[in-house]
């Protein structure tokens, strides 16, 4: 599908960053999203799919399921229930400028796992910088990155550059953006 297609199911007035749940209700659009985040990767060598909270995980989960690969969930800090022995931890820098963590089970990522990571947005590269060195500390192999919208500019390139980064929706907005206003 085109990103128009998928732009008039998002609610783009929403504050700081578009709604992304308004794509859900209606089973096609969904089903369409999981087959277009997944295409791109079909043919590729791919162990498990990690996706982060909380749009992440639908996003995931729907392309885990389409890829028939096993899903990572990461948490934000504090979520998971477990042992704190059993948890790793990475702290990043998000598109507000704060300072956040993500966690997951050590146990869900073994070296050499190949990774599909995937996600609904990616407006400064912060959060998936901070995903990526999450998994590669656990000693995964990050295999691609699907996303559904991609802020394409000098602070998210090395991202391209480096792993195999697929989006529907692209943009470029250099500079801040002002998140008390809506995106469209």
């Amino acid at each position: 599908m085109t990103p128009e297609y998928y732009l008039a199911h998002i609610d783009l007035k929403a504050m700081a960053k578009p709604d992304f749940s308004t794509m859900f209700v209606d089973p096609r659009v969904f089903k369409n999203l999981a087959l277009d985040l997944s295409r791109p990767f079909l043919k590729d060598e791919i162990d498990k799919v990690a996706c982060p909270e909380s749009m992440g995980f639908i996003f995931g989960a729907a392309v885990a399921r389409r890829l028939n690969k096993g899903l990572v969930p990461i948490r934000k800090a504090g979520k998971l229930p477990t042992i704190k022995s059993r948890i790793t931890r990475q702290s990043f820098l998000d598109y507000t400028k704060e300072r956040n963590s993500f966690e997951m089970n050590k146990s869900l990522i073994q070296p050499g796992d190949r990774v599909l990571l995937v996600d609904d947005w990616a407006e400064t590269g912060g959060q998936l910088k901070g995903l990526i060195k999450l998994l590669e500390k656990r000693g995964a192999v990050i295999a691609g990155i699907s996303l559904l919208g991609f802020n394409r500019v000098k602070k998210t390139r090395v991202l391209e550059e480096k792993y195999k980064l697929r989006s529907i929706i692209e943009h470029t907005l250099e500079g801040e953006r002002d998140l008390t206003k809506p995106l469209a």
